[in-house]
């Protein structure tokens, strides 16, 4: 009888043991806990399922057993390019494996075809620590007045800078302090052109417009309107001087021989073809510094280069159209807008999900100040590494580990954050129009953008002959009528805001 008890006893023990590992589920009874799909995107190299589980795997012990969260995240990680047709399809169709919460590139759009829910009821309660950090820039994530994305908290003012190859450009002999513009880099890439004439020191042109804006205080509104100046008219955009400057400019220096000479034929990144080497320089914007991008870009590239860097523009503060959202289907948006909570205010949870897993993707030194690769790995060559995710993930202004090898991510929190304070304030900031009463258009328009602009803006094209044709077939498509809709709409939005 007394071995009976002892049996019994210890067994009541497993069971009891067993038991504190579980949740209970939302009808109240034990089970697993209800899983939260994220499908975030990357502009680097997609990580392998193995080392993304990997990276689930801590994610998730740390939100059931430190946090003690009553829901856990899948990890989806999507080439960038993949993701602007592959999610808008899953939140179409909402089916097996579709994502709870996403990164929104298309706020608008998303809104008015239903895919994301509003956030509102969640900004007092689960969502309240982000809402009180980022108050300041709700609006971004706003249409038709209610809240549909959390906006990320990112440098989103870029310094834009020409990064080139240090010792082919000191060896010509240019001096690099005159580099402050598109116009006076034109004239440093002619003279390297003499110097080096089968190289070419940029990658693509189809960034000018951005530069080409800031230089005349271009203001997009919904992709296809712009104000210019401080003033709240607002304009066809492709009708502004910022983007005819632009494809002109694209196209002078694919003529010369400036730019990589696929264009838009050309698939890999900037990012990919100047770290190649197959470009000795490359136009980006970041929001670091000129020194620390020169470092990130010597420490990642894979031929051996040292690279240097000038700003040649800082832009204009503009109404971000970014962020995260959940999906329209979710079954847990409760859980869903916790975890998106936790991505801007819990640095775990959001390094974890950029850097990766320790011990596979970075390991602590000594004094647990700063991280290294484990041994034998590099940026490259880490199982995971989604550090490039557009800003979209975490708080930007408190946002990276710290390598001892130096910052290895492109941003610099305290740099960012004084781009963003500093920067000029366009009238319309923070105005994002609601495309319902002009569906049909925005579908023609786009239709007709689709057609014309990456061959204009790369340079692809001579502008005397398409830019013209590209202006008719957008009247066509009724851009004067989304002109006049959203001009209605800002004028009552300028009345409150």
């Amino acid at each position: 009888m007394k071995k009976l008890i002892v049996l019994l006893l210890s067994l009541l023990m497993v069971f009891s043991l067993a038991g504190c590992g579980e949740k209970k589920n939302e009808g109240g009874e034990t089970g697993e806990v209800p899983t939260i799909t994220l499908d975030m995107s990357t502009l680097f190299i997609v990580p392998s399922l193995e080392a993304t589980q990997k990276v689930e795997d801590q994610l998730n012990d740390y939100l059931l057993n430190t946090l003690h969260e009553d829901f856990k995240v899948h990890l989806v990680i999507t080439a960038i390019g993949d993701y602007f047709q592959k999610i808008p399809m899953e939140l179409g169709s909402g089916g097996e494996g579709a994502p709870d919460v996403v990164q929104v590139f298309s706020l608008a759009d998303w809104v008015n075809q239903g895919y994301i829910l509003p956030l509102d009821d969640y900004l007092d309660n689960e969502l309240k620590p982000t809402y009180d950090m980022i108050k300041e820039i709700m609006g971004s994530g706003k249409v038709g007045g209610k809240t549909y994305m959390m906006p990320r908290y990112f440098g989103t003012v870029l310094d834009w800078k020409w990064i080139y190859n240090k010792e082919l450009v000191d060896a010509s002999g240019i001096d690099v302090s005159k580099i402050h513009d598109i116009e006076t880099l034109g004239d440093a890439l002619a003279e390297l052109k003499v110097v080096y004439p089968d190289e070419h020191f940029i990658v693509y042109c189809d960034q000018f417009n951005r530069l080409y804006n800031l230089e005349t205080h271009t203001s997009q509104v919904g992709t296809y309107t712009a104000t210019v100046g401080d003033d709240t008219t607002l304009y066809n955009y492709y009708e502004t001087d910022a983007f005819k400057n632009a494809i002109y400019k694209a196209y002078e220096f694919r003529q010369k021989g400036y730019a990589d000479p696929e264009g838009s034929a050309n698939t890999l990144s900037h990012d990919a073809v100047v770290m190649g080497g197959s470009s000795k320089g490359v136009i980006m914007g970041h929001s670091n510094d000129v020194d620390s991008i020169a470092q990130m870009f010597t420490q990642s590239n894979t031929y051996g280069a040292t690279f240097g860097a000038v700003s040649i523009g800082i832009d204009d503060l503009t109404t971000d159209t970014l962020g995260i959202g959940i999906a329209h289907y979710c079954k847990n948006p409760d859980k869903a807008a916790k975890f998106i909570n936790l991505l801007y205010t819990d640095p775990f949870v959001w390094q974890t999900i950029i850097f990766g897993a320790e011990g596979q993707d970075y390991v602590w030194n000594d004094d647990h100040t700063k991280v290294n690769y484990p041994e034998g790995l590099d940026f490259n060559t880490v199982p995971y590494n989604c550090i490039y995710s557009c800003g979209m993930i975490g708080n930007g202004f408190d946002f990276f580990l710290e390598y001892e090898s130096g910052n290895e991510s492109g941003s610099n929190g305290e740099y960012g954050k004084i781009l963003f304070e500093q920067a000029a304030v366009p009238p319309l900031y923070g105005f994002i129009p609601d495309t319902t009463n002009v569906m049909n258009e925005i579908t023609a328009v786009s239709n007709v953008v689709e057609q014309y602009s990456d061959v204009l803006m790369f340079g692809d094209v001579n502008p005397d002959e398409k830019y013209p044709e590209f202006l008719a077939a957008l009247k066509d498509a009724g851009i004067d009528k989304i002109v006049a809709d959203y001009q209605a709409q800002a004028n009552e939005w300028l009345k409150t805001n």
